[in-house]
């Protein structure tokens, strides 16, 4: 006898009930196609995660961004990495990195050059307080340098010299050399007062460019040597710009006559303005000419005539005769006898 089972007195384990065996084992359900999983790594709100449902719901392909899974199926969407060419804020750049620079720095730092970093951070800092230009003041204290406590001459034309060589090689990429501008570098050299870059200057950067120089660079030259004392080699610089067909002008023989004026030599004073007036049919400015005629009245009348024929009558004559007469009346001021009473 068979043992009494769950289903029935006479069922066995392993049969089934009348009713069930005509039918057949039941099917089993079938499991429905996965849905694709959300990437865990995103944190997905309300209003996303419907979207994500009708997407899902209405059976849309993987679009381009979507990854294909290597059983068939699909991923979630993976973000595209962000653009590198973005530079971050300055609070998260870092140090290190070039691409952490403010892109108006970088561009200030282009257009000036010779200009230091914090300068150039307080120019930024007034373009960003306004909408439009900034104040042309406001500029001029951003950009102005404060005075060392210690300095030298010698350093301050370095520091001119090293500006203007980058204001020439500006000029020289965007094509606007010309004589005025060969004569403004060639004035900076011979204010730094070296004597052989100057030189060098005026004898290769005219012909570099193919200009010729002018008399205003031979006066450049020539009042630098006569200021420096290098008489020798004024007359030798005068001697080759007469050689090339050019003559000093009027100021450059004005140098040269103040110059004997100011060391007392007045025949090679008298000598100057001769050659002056034979070049040009004038003599040097009255501005050269003071210290000339003062050794004249000191000299006497016969002095003072050779020159006034020369060179005409001292316009300030006036004034010299008003300051005799006085200190003359000021003298007998003074020097009245004391009445007793």
């Amino acid at each position: 006898d068979g043992e009494e089972g769950p289903l029935g007195d006479t069922a066995s384990f392993g049969e089934l009930p009348a009713a069930d065996a005509g039918r057949g084992p039941e099917p089993r359900p079938q499991a429905s196609a996965p849905l694709p999983e959300m990437s865990q790594q995103k944190t997905m709100f309300a209003d996303d995660y419907v979207e994500w449902m009708q997407s899902q719901s209405r059976g849309t392909e993987p679009s381009d961004e979507t990854a294909a899974a290597p059983d068939g199926g699909d991923v979630a969407a993976v973000d595209p990495p962000p653009p590198s060419d973005v530079p971050l804020p300055g609070q998260f750049a870092s140090p290190l990195d070039p691409r952490g620079e403010d892109p108006n720095i970088a561009e200030l730092r282009r257009a000036l050059p010779g200009l230091p970093r914090h300068r150039i951070e307080r120019v930024s800092r007034e373009f960003k307080r306004v909408l439009g230009y900034p104040s042309i003041i406001r500029l001029a204290l951003a950009v102005r340098e404060n005075m060392p406590d210690r300095f030298s001459p010698q350093c301050l034309a370095r520091v001119n010299l090293a500006n203007a060589k980058v204001v020439m090689e500006e000029a020289e990429k965007e094509g606007l050399v010309d004589s005025h501008m060969l004569n403004g570098m060639l004035r900076v050299h011979t204010n730094s007062g070296r004597i052989e870059p100057a030189i060098r200057y005026y004898n290769t950067a005219f012909a570099k460019h193919g200009k010729s120089p002018t008399t205003h660079s031979d006066r450049l030259l020539f009042e630098m040597l006569v200021k420096k004392k290098r008489l020798e080699r004024a007359f030798k610089l005068k001697q080759d710009i007469e050689s090339r067909g050019r003559t000093l002008d009027l100021l450059s023989y004005g140098t040269l006559t103040e110059h004997y004026g100011n060391h007392d030599q007045l025949g090679s004073a008298l000598m100057v303005i001769r050659e002056c007036i034979d070049k040009h049919g004038l003599p040097p400015g009255e501005k050269a000419l003071k210290k000339v005629r003062s050794m004249c009245r000191r000299g006497g009348e016969e002095e003072q005539r050779r020159l006034e024929e020369l060179v005409g009558k001292d316009p300030l004559e006036w004034k010299h005769q008003g300051e005799k007469l006085k200190y003359s009346r000021k003298k007998r001021q003074f020097s009245s006898p004391v009445q007793y009473g």
